[in-house]
């Protein structure tokens, strides 16, 4: 061959050699895409429901496994059973390493003391016939009792006097009627007292255990009370919780960081009864990790439209830390983001067994992160020293992620190029934290929020109406606000059905601040177990909380 020819053959294959590299580039890209996709699907129907893994750290969600069938993982048939001198409770969260295997009650439980003693007949000594005289009481054992709930009928009557020489004088005779003793009551035209309603709401929301199941339970007790009866007393009695919410939303605008977010919430029908299987969405709103009033607030919206946002943020001008969703896009508010969603897109672009693949080299980065805000949160820093740290050892290595980032050019529709993009896009809310030692590096403290909600629907799925839902975020409020204050769930309840009645739907502001979770003037069965309370100072009391 001639030298033109071996030129332009040479040129050939270049040409060959390129288009065959493109293509193995597409057909690379294309493997890595369907990876991904079974990844996620592997994931989703078999794989456990976190985000951590053999290769990864991270300070992520919190995982929900384990909240259903912890009667199986808990079990421990060489665990032993435990003495009298392990039943001490500690209402503080239990150290790490601390064994988790005894089970531990208060310390004033109630104790009934069972002494055997010999029949009057066998007092005497057998062998020389002399009184017998007691030495000592020898333990033997000790046993948990269950007492359970009473409920009882509370009737009242007004005495009704008249007077008799008017009567027998042939005039109209003089009646007189003492007072109506009836207190301010929750449900005024209802069979219950706000003792059960109390008890239905908290057994709903807090233990999770549905309408028709406590109807089970009660006709066990002999006593029917229909699951539709105990929806409309929750709706109805959710309706005095209204002005204590409002001001909670008043207490929380004042707070320099609010932490939000959504899930769904599923209603089968209108307040009208038409059927529409509607699936609308629950807003959460917390509180920060620094706020001086701990608030968590549930509200239902019929839709997740950047109009409900504006709405309940509405004047708003502190710090609101969310995921990317765009429906908090605008506002009078700065919006931060969350490294957790950040880390939670690229965890699912990791293939198994590629520990060295771009998106697993990306979440090491966000991982040291955290590991550095973690030891700043277990050292207790001051904001300085938080502001410090943040400066010299994770500024760098936000700058090194987002080189890294930048780097990347994942093909169209990739779950890494999904994973790319929204690190890019949310940039400038990702690193607000970096300048501000309030703002945290996730938003996990709303989805902590969210996570009791999702909890309570997987036992009740739905809400038959609208109603329904905007009573659940109401209760929910209620419950996971005092749960954060340190009080009594039953208790505080029990409280707000009790006063608010008495004031009507129009409470004055002083009424409402003495109702506060953190009031000074909140009776001790809020602040303490309401059956550790000896004496419950409350007439319309009827359901009896056992001492257990």
């Amino acid at each position: 061959m001639t030298y033109e020819e071996l030129k332009k053959a040479y040129e050939e294959m270049s040409k060959k050699c390129a288009l065959l590299e493109k293509e193995n580039e597409k057909k690379d890209e294309t493997i890595e895409h369907l990876e991904e996709l079974l990844l996620k699907r592997n994931k989703m129907l078999f794989g456990r429901k976190s985000e951590k893994s053999k290769y990864l750290q991270c300070d992520g969600q919190e995982s929900f496994e384990g909240v259903f069938n912890e009667a199986e993982m808990l079990s421990d048939e060489t665990a032993e059973e435990p003495t009298e001198e392990t039943i001490v409770v500690k209402r503080k969260s239990q150290k790490t390493g601390e064994h988790r295997g005894k089970n531990k009650l208060r310390e004033d439980l109630p104790k009934e003391k069972i002494v055997s003693k010999l029949p009057e007949n066998k007092c005497n000594c057998a062998v020389c016939g002399s009184k017998l005289k007691v030495i000592k009481e020898e333990f033997l054992t000790s046993k948990l009792v269950y007492i359970p709930e009473q409920l009882k009928m509370r009737e009242f009557y007004r005495t009704v006097y008249k007077c008799e020489c008017c009567d027998k004088n042939g005039e109209d005779p003089h009646i007189v009627k003492s007072e109506n003793p009836t207190p301010a009551q929750v449900i005024p035209k209802g069979l219950p007292d706000q003792t059960l309603v109390a008890d239905i709401m908290q057994r709903k929301y807090q233990l999770g255990t549905p309408l028709d199941r406590q109807e089970k339970y009660w006709a066990a007790q002999g006593v029917y009370l229909s699951r539709t009866s105990m929806a409309n007393w929750v709706i109805e009695g959710s309706k005095w919780f209204e002005p204590v919410i409002d001001m909670l939303w008043k207490y929380s605008y004042k707070e320099p960081v609010l932490n939000a977010d959504e899930t769904t919430s599923r209603t089968l029908k209108t307040d009208k009864g038409k059927k529409i299987d509607k699936l609308g969405q629950m807003w959460i709103c917390s509180t920060g990790r620094a706020a001086k009033k701990k608030i968590a607030i549930y509200e239902y919206r019929d839709s997740r439209t950047k109009a409900v946002a504006e709405e309940l943020y509405y004047g708003y001008t502190g710090i609101l830390q969310t995921d990317g969703f765009q429906s908090y896009g605008s506002g009078s508010y700065t919006r931060v983001g969350c490294w957790s969603h950040a880390r939670r897109k690229l965890i699912d672009c990791i293939p198994e067994k590629h520990k060295k693949s771009k998106a697993a080299i990306a979440v090491g980065m966000i991982d040291k992160m955290f590991k550095y805000e973690r030891e700043a949160r277990k050292e207790d820093y001051s904001d300085e020293q938080l502001l410090e740290m943040r400066r010299e050892k994770i500024a760098p290595l936000v700058d090194e992620f987002y080189k890294f980032i930048d780097s990347l050019h994942p093909g169209n529709g990739s779950h890494l190029a999904e994973a790319v993009n929204y690190a890019r896009n949310q940039k400038a809310a990702l690193t607000v934290f970096l300048n501000n030692p309030l703002v945290d590096m996730s938003n996990n403290l709303a989805e902590r929020t969210v996570k009791p909600y999702i909890i309570a629907r997987k036992n009740f799925l739905f809400s038959c109406t609208e109603k329904g839902a905007h009573a659940s975020a109401a209760v929910m409020t209620i419950i996971e606000t005092a749960k954060r204050n340190g009080l009594d769930v039953y208790g505080y309840l029990l409280h707000l059905l009790t006063e608010l009645p008495k004031y009507g739907h129009t409470p004055t502001r002083e009424q409402l601040e003495a109702l506060m979770p953190w009031s000074d003037s909140l009776p001790d069965f809020c602040k303490k177990k309401y059956s550790q309370v000896e004496s419950v100072t409350i007439p319309e009391m009827s359901l009896c909380k056992a001492k257990v």
